[in-house]
């Protein structure tokens, strides 16, 4: 046993096998579905339609104990299986889809050009028509299926928030492992760009590596920090809700909202503006806060 207390009880292809047949998936829909997610045998059985009691029998077996369990009343999933019925919804097995470019009215914060949004693929892009910036994220399609067409940019603002605040968290948005951020000039990231900005050398970013998965996620520090409660606080007070709008308003992409102040000991910097007041928020390498400076309009 590990120090934790957590050890791996099964391998991947052991539990994902156990998946591997239309009943098993249909009994864990079941039970999401059943009053209190909790069903007896003979409900599961009757839910998923199956008269063979041995062979439904075998079925649930072997989900028992890995994504279901049995208690009192009956049966219940376990977290695996939440989480197996969670993705089903999300449609990342079993949606796909694209829609039509769509132009966004807010502008880009790096240059002020129009920009528009994309999805395909199960990935949203929005492109600036003026300059290099776009800024692309993989959302899963069920995020979308309940809205119409043109809500599709404030729903992925929301969930891009969403995300960002998982990962502020410490949290990986694919595995739940533990997120660790660094912040790097431009160059430094993997981000390939068709025309690299003559001062990507002092642009920071932040990049998001999980200790577990390995996946990464590069993002701005005015993205980063958007849910720090000096930013909240300072938006508040002018009147604005940072979570009324959209997220990418708050992007950082050029030197006139972050930049690199020094290398040794690093320290970068992001500015909010709203009027005429600023918030500057000062981070080192590890996206800690270390120094603000607030100016308000008199």
């Amino acid at each position: 046993m590990s120090e934790t207390g957590l050890t791996e009880t099964a391998d991947p292809d052991e539990a994902f096998g156990a998946l591997a047949n239309a009943t098993r998936v249909d009994i864990l829909r079941a039970l999401w579905y059943a009053d209190d997610q909790t069903a007896t045998f003979s409900e599961l059985r009757d839910a998923v339609e199956m008269a063979d009691s041995g062979q439904f029998n075998y079925h649930l077996d072997k989900l028992t104990d890995r994504f279901v369990t049995k208690g009192e009343d009956g049966y219940e999933l376990t977290l695996a299986g939440r989480a197996v019925n969670g993705a089903i919804h999300a449609g990342a097995y079993t949606m796909d889809g694209s829609i039509e470019p769509m132009a966004l009215s807010d502008p880009c914060p790096a240059c002020g050009g129009e920009r528009t949004f994309h999805y395909e693929d199960e990935r949203v892009r929005v492109e600036c028509d003026s300059c290099d910036m776009t800024a692309t994220a993989l959302v899963p399609p069920g995020v979308f299926a309940d809205y119409d067409r043109e809500r599709f940019p404030a729903v992925t603002s929301r969930y891009f928030r969403t995300i960002y605040q998982q990962l502020g968290n410490g949290f990986c948005w694919h595995c739940e492992g533990q997120i660790h951020p660094t912040v790097v000039p431009l160059p430094a990231t993997t981000l390939h760009l068709e025309t690299v900005p003559d001062d990507a050398a002092d642009l920071p970013l932040v990049q998001y590596d999980c200790q577990r998965c390995g996946a990464e996620l590069i993002g701005d520090l005015g993205a980063a920090l958007l849910s720090h409660p000096a930013v909240v606080s300072f938006y508040h007070d002018r009147g604005v809700d940072v979570n009324e709008r959209p997220f990418w308003e708050f992007s950082a992409w050029n030197t006139d909202h972050a930049r690199i102040r020094q290398r040794d000991p690093f320290r970068a910097s992001v500015t909010y503006r709203t009027g005429d007041a600023t918030l500057t928020l000062v981070v080192d390498e590890s996206l800690d806060v270390v120094d603000r400076d607030r100016l308000d309009a008199g």
